[in-house]
């Protein structure tokens, strides 16, 4: 049997700037088991913590974003700004 820790299991994240204070190789990703599994950024720098989003929140803004671009086609379409690029000679 394989022994394993109940400590947090803490990775360094080669070549990630903190989202905080953008300092380089700084950040590590820390995973906990007990009491319920977690996983999380931290900066050793500034201290920064960060959770990564749920994938309902993610789902969401995506969304919202496929959204925004169609409504921007539709108003470019409507207003005919697009269309054939005819260079004067």
């Amino acid at each position: 049997m394989r022994y394993q820790s109940d400590a947090p299991k803490r990775r360094f994240l080669a070549g990630v700037s903190c989202p905080k204070c953008q300092e380089m190789d700084t950040v590590v990703q820390v995973n906990i088991v007990i009491p319920t599994p977690d996983e999380y950024i931290e900066c050793n720098q500034c201290g920064h913590r960060e959770h990564r989003p749920d994938p309902d929140t993610i789902s969401a803004k995506n969304h919202a974003e496929d959204q925004l671009i169609r409504d921007a086609l539709m108003t470019e379409t409507a207003t005919g700004t697009s269309g054939t690029v005819k260079f004067k000679p």
